[in-house]
């Protein structure tokens, strides 16, 4: 595909192609914590490192001016789980849908996070509040944007 035909403004209109059913991700890193088992709460001081691959080096170039970061991992234990719920009974009776839940018992086991980003070292970054355990992996990580990210209300 042509990208930069993609983002030009005028000209012929673009077709979007049909989208894929499946999607095959590879990881970029990898999540190195002091907790090795999956648990439902206890995350917001956790200090964790992101090690990246090293064909990433260059990708992480400036990420180190962020105070936050948005990570993006497989929940990779969570997919040998026996139990593929649609929904979730939550604290005080009411059942919810998987949708309306942060379980790690998704469909896609995907995780999403905002962390705190304590700081880079080469190919590591040093993270608080991953929710994600020793030797998940991060498929990707986005600076976190206020003008962008946060909604009120």
């Amino acid at each position: 595909m042509d990208w930069r035909r993609l983002f030009r403004r005028g000209g012929e209109a673009w077709v979007r192609p049909e989208p894929p059913r499946e999607v095959t991700l590879r990881a970029v890193g990898f999540v190195r914590s002091p907790v090795v088992t999956p648990r439902p709460h206890g995350w917001a001081n956790v200090e964790s490192t992101i090690v990246f691959e090293p064909e990433h080096a260059r990708r992480l170039e400036g990420i180190e001016r962020f105070r936050h970061v948005i990570v993006v991992f497989y929940l990779d234990v969570a997919e040998g789980a026996p139990e593929k719920p649609e929904q979730l009974e939550l604290a005080g009776g009411r059942m919810a849908g998987i949708f309306a839940t942060r379980s790690q018992l998704r469909p896609n086991h995907l995780g999403v996070s905002v962390v705190e980003l304590l700081g880079r070292e080469g190919l590591a970054l040093r993270v608080r509040g991953l929710d994600a355990i020793d030797g998940t992996p991060v498929l990707d990580v986005k600076p976190y944007l206020p003008e962008y990210d946060r909604k009120d209300g």
